[in-house]
């Protein structure tokens, strides 16, 4: 009895976790495309959260109708021109008002593809590009908190241990400069190496005063000082971090993800990343991971972990919609580049028989990542 509810409660956590992680910036990437497209005079005829079937109707503003739909899989929004995605021809040809053409033909000035190349290229664009400015934005809001950086472990022999470093010891400040996070002192001790460095711990409530020679070439696998560091909340009384601080300390950690995440490709044909650690991560271990994140925030009473996943998720989707990809983001701005530079354009027809076969193989993809979520599950509590 006691599988079955444990069974139950991993599910309803991983679904909570899909809800958390992923939806919401499917959300943020759909709303990107609606607003650039009514800014630039395309009609939006829905905009749904979910996939239909349909529950109901939510309002309506503009000529957009909002809906909330029975499948939670993200959202959509559907431009004047597109098929829409529940519905059916039913052969009935009938007789139309002089308004309803005269409807007709405004909605044909306002549809996507009635739109010249340079006027569509944006609206495609603009989906990818707001879950990259969404994880820019989580990343700043990761380092508003005030945080300690606390050290894990000493090496032997190292100038740490020389110097009278203590695990758990906190790095207040080094060469008078505050630590904000673990990269100032990664930083710092990068710039200095063979320098003497003074710098201040906290231990047991007491300010320690010492002073080390970052080493030049350290042993392999110990750093130049020879510590582990790990960052957590700084008490409350603990100063506020400037905003400005935070902007940049965020931004730094945006483009680090950045750079790895362009930089996969690269890593995995020279060998610097393994296979097994560069696979993709479906659905399901997202959701795992998204559900042990709520776990993680609800013990640490903070939200820096679950901003951290959506940090990553938002970049990743905003990189994977700019591939060029039929029935991806990039793939309707290459279609609608070869047609800037030749002047002659696929058809939306065929475009979208393209997208239809390109859609089954990411499909047969997605499947296959499924399975290996299913084999190899990845966890933030057994690494």
């Amino acid at each position: 009895m006691s599988a079955v509810v444990g069974f139950l409660t991993q599910g309803a956590g991983m679904v909570l976790g899909f809800l958390v992680a992923l939806v919401p910036l499917i959300i943020v990437h759909e709303l990107g495309h609606m607003f650039t497209a009514k800014a630039l005079g395309v009609w939006v005829r829905e905009f749904g959260i979910g996939f239909p079937p349909r529950i109901k109707k939510l309002f309506q503003w503009q000529e957009t109708e909002f809906t909330l739909n029975w499948l939670p899989l993200g959202g959509f929004a559907l431009m004047e021109g597109e098929p829409a995605l529940e519905e059916a021809d039913s052969g009935v040809v009938k007789e139309k008002t002089p308004e309803q053409l005269a409807h007709e033909a405004e909605a044909q000035r306002h549809s996507l593809f009635a739109q010249s190349p340079l006027r569509r290229l944006p609206i495609f664009f603009s989906g990818p590009l707001t879950n990259i400015l969404m994880a820019w934005l989580l990343a700043i809001g990761i380092f508003i908190p005030a945080r300690q950086v606390v050290i894990s472990v000493v090496a032997p022999n190292s100038p740490a241990e020389i110097a009278g470093i203590q695990p758990e010891d906190v790095i207040v400040s080094i060469d008078g400069q505050t630590v904000l996070g673990a990269q100032t002192v990664i930083d710092f001790t990068a710039a200095h190496l063979g320098a003497e460095i003074p710098l201040v711990v906290r231990r047991d409530d007491v300010d320690v005063e010492l002073r080390l020679t970052p080493r030049v070439n350290p042993p392999q696998g110990e750093g130049a000082i020879g510590i582990g560091l790990y960052e957590e909340l700084a008490p409350s009384d603990a100063p506020k971090v400037p905003f400005t601080q935070s902007v940049a300390l965020g931004t730094r950690a945006f483009l680090d993800v950045l750079k790895q995440v362009v930089r996969m490709p690269v890593d995995l044909i020279s060998g610097v990343v393994s296979l097994g650690d560069a696979r993709p991560v479906g659905i399901i271990n997202i959701s795992r991971l998204g559900y042990e994140t709520i776990q993680l925030s609800a013990e640490s009473g903070t939200l820096i972990p679950i901003l951290q996943l959506m940090m990553n998720v938002s970049l990743s989707l905003g990189i994977f919609n700019l591939l060029p990809i039929p029935a991806l983001d990039g793939g309707h701005m290459l279609f609608t580049t070869w047609e800037l530079v030749t002047r002659r354009g696929l058809s939306p027809k065929l475009q979208a028989r393209i997208a239809q076969v390109a859609l089954g193989l990411l499909l047969l993809v997605f499947i296959a990542i499924t399975v290996m979520d299913i084999l190899y599950p990845v966890s933030l509590f057994n690494p």
